[in-house]
């Protein structure tokens, strides 16, 4: 197992993940935050500190990387405190994952020299310029992320030896093709079912609602009944696609501008031609005699194909019979394109031609004659783009009239509206969930939602949503989150209740008649107790038109003996089920499996000891986390 750790260090892989992670995570630009005067540790793993810094370094580094991912999207993403929560402890999960991972590497003494570290770096491309690594870049590169040499090298040697436990978890495991035959005996396996469902919504009538079980659950849950932030704006929406309709063009100009563009309508003529090449870059009589006795074969009824395959010096071409692809003027030297552009009949064959390349005899295979097409071929597609000019045109005037007029007078928008002629757009109070297109835009909602631009109440800069549409936008009314009080919701209070204690109900049902199964079979309490019984015979363990968590828990349970299994499941809306299992049907595989199958089984094989491996470094590890400090700090 060592030496397969040890081997795994000095492959292409391990300069692959290399390259992918420790630069992502060395230079993501965050060098103030190593010069951070204050100690903080964000977590602390077997005795070891992770600090702040640290972890403001990965963060910064995986921001970086989910904002190339998701674009514009990210920033809605980031807005959500939830969200950012979540993502912080991933990040701080994601380092003490690293810290566990250095501390076994250390513990199994795998070391690398610095001759390994240096190759290394010196392999990134970072540090290289036209292939070749360079010194005064490294060290610029270095500088700007804040890192010393020192400190540099010591990360990529931490980061190697993690990659050498890795390659050696991952590169050790492999599945044998009985394996994989037992795992498609299981996905195959049918089961024979009956169950029992109670329904929740059958007991609703029987839940008796007390004011009480009203305020304990409505103080249980005051986080449902909170209501989001809403704004009510205004706004100006610019866009060129709406400014087209007024910019229709004349018969007059459309044909003005055909005459002026004809060229752009007219398709050259082109062909196809075949050709025999003699090769000789020099005048040669020889060569030339050569290819004088092929054209008198070929005149004599040779076939043109067969005579190209065997004497054409082009085999790319001669391959398929010397045919080239299509010509138009100037794609070919211009001794062999007059000689082509010559011939006039499919068929026809050329003298002997010669070129920059050698001798020639050229065929024609196929002709396209220049086809000009009509003012009333190409009308539409004129009007169409003399159109979109001119709304283009008029877009970037009034889009810089726009943004200078609501800048000069912010406090309202109708000195911009008649400066440009459009319409100030108004909405009721609405939510970041309720906002519709445009606003529903990242950086127009991150704008309307920013508690100091809605303290000044002005007009916001010109926002460019895409090319050739933007908007202005102003908060006219702020209605801030606050928890709803009882009265406000307590239908809703209700109703969760109501549901609540049904489902304990129907939960108590079942526990009840399964009490009674226990000299008999649940077909025979189904009947004696008037319940309905249903069947499922034949059920796969994937797909299928059964209730997805029954079938789940009809799979889980153990294979009967000598009676039916019986168990009770909890199904997520509320109701519960007794499910009893009649027989387990085994598959017959006996096909060998591919070698695709078998390598992606390794590698679900291998990720699966990874994540048992970090479990039980975990299990045993002392770890503790400073979450109020890994939860500070700035979100966007």
């Amino acid at each position: 197992m060592l030496e397969k750790i040890r081997e795994g260090s000095q492959g292409i892989i391990a300069k692959s993940i290399l390259g992918l992670v420790i630069l992502t995570f060395a230079l993501a630009g965050v060098g103030s935050y190593l010069n951070t005067p204050a100690e903080t540790n964000v977590a602390e793993v077997n005795g070891e500190k992770i600090s702040r810094e640290a972890f403001d370094q990965a963060f910064q580094a995986e921001r970086g990387r989910m904002q190339q991912q998701f674009g514009e999207m990210y920033a809605a993403m980031a807005a959500d405190s939830t969200y950012m929560t979540k993502f912080r402890s991933e990040v701080l999960e994601k380092l003490i994952d690293e810290t566990l991972q250095k501390q076994l590497a250390e513990s199994l003494d795998l070391r690398l020299s610095d001759e390994q570290v240096r190759d290394a770096i010196r392999d990134m491309p970072e540090f290289q310029i036209d292939g070749q690594f360079n010194n005064d870049r490294y060290i610029a590169l270095l500088r700007q992320a804040g890192y010393q040499p020192e400190s540099f090298r010591e990360e990529v040697r931490e980061q190697l030896s993690r990659n050498q436990l890795l390659l050696g978890l991952i590169g050790s495991e492999f599945a044998t093709g009985k394996e994989m035959q037992l795992l498609m005996t299981l996905q195959q396996q049918q089961r024979d079912i009956n169950y029992v469902r109670f329904n929740a919504a059958d007991f609703a009538d029987k839940v008796t609602l007390t004011e009480q079980m009203l305020q304990d659950y409505y103080t249980m849950n005051l986080a449902q009944y909170e209501t989001e932030q809403k704004v009510a704006v205004e706004y100006i929406e610019l866009s060129a696609a709406n400014l087209a309709s007024d910019e229709q063009a004349t018969d007059a100009e459309i044909e003005q501008y055909y005459l002026a563009n004809k060229a752009r309508y007219t398709k050259e003529e082109r062909r196809q031609v075949a050709h025999i090449m003699l090769e000789s870059e020099d005048a040669s009589s020889d060569v030339e005699a050569k290819a004088e006795a092929l054209l008198a074969q070929l005149q004599a009824g040779s076939d043109f194909a067969e005579l190209a395959k065997t004497a054409s010096a082009d085999t790319f071409s001669a391959e398929n019979g010397g045919v080239l692809d299509w010509l138009a003027p100037g794609d070919m030297d211009a001794d062999f394109e007059s000689a082509a552009f010559a011939l006039n009949e499919v068929g026809a064959l050329s003298p002997v031609v010669k070129s920059a390349y050698g001798y020639h005899i050229i065929k024609l295979v196929a002709l396209e004659r220049a086809q000009e097409k009509s003012l009333a071929e190409v009308s539409a597609e004129i009007a169409l783009q003399l159109t979109q000019d001119r709304a283009s045109a008029a877009f970037y005037e009034l889009q810089q009239r726009l943004a200078e007029v609501s800048f000069e007078v912010p406090d309202t928008l109708e000195d911009a509206a008649e400066a440009t002629g459009l319409k100030v757009l108004s909405t009721p109070l609405f939510s970041r969930s309720e906002a519709t297109a445009p606003l529903s835009e990242p950086l127009v909602l991150n704008k309307m939602f920013d508690a100091a631009f809605i303290q000044e109440g002005l007009n916001s800069e010109l926002i460019e949503l895409s090319k050739e549409h933007a908007i202005v936008v102003r908060v006219k009314e702020f209605q801030p989150a606050r928890t709803q009080s009882l009265d406000e919701v307590k239908a809703d209070v209700e109703a969760a209740v109501r549901a609540e204690q049904s489902a304990l109900l129907a939960k108590q049902q079942a526990e009840s008649v399964l009490a009674t199964i226990a000299d008999s079979t649940l077909a025979v309490q189904a009947e004696q107790q008037s319940l309905d019984l249903q069947q499922s015979l034949d059920t796969p363990r994937f797909g299928g038109t059964l209730d997805a968590e029954i079938r789940a828990k009809a799979f889980a349970m153990a294979r009967p003996v000598d009676t039916p299994s019986v168990e009770l499941v909890n199904l997520v809306n509320g109701d519960s089920a007794i499910v009893s299992l009649l027989a387990v049907k085994d598959a017959e595989v006996t096909v060998a499996p591919e070698p695709a199958q078998l390598e992606r089984l390794a590698e679900q094989q291998a990720d699966q000891a990874y994540k048992a491996v970090i479990a039980s470094l975990k299990a045993k590890a002392e770890i503790t986390r400073n979450l109020r400090v890994a939860q500070s700090g700035d979100v966007l």
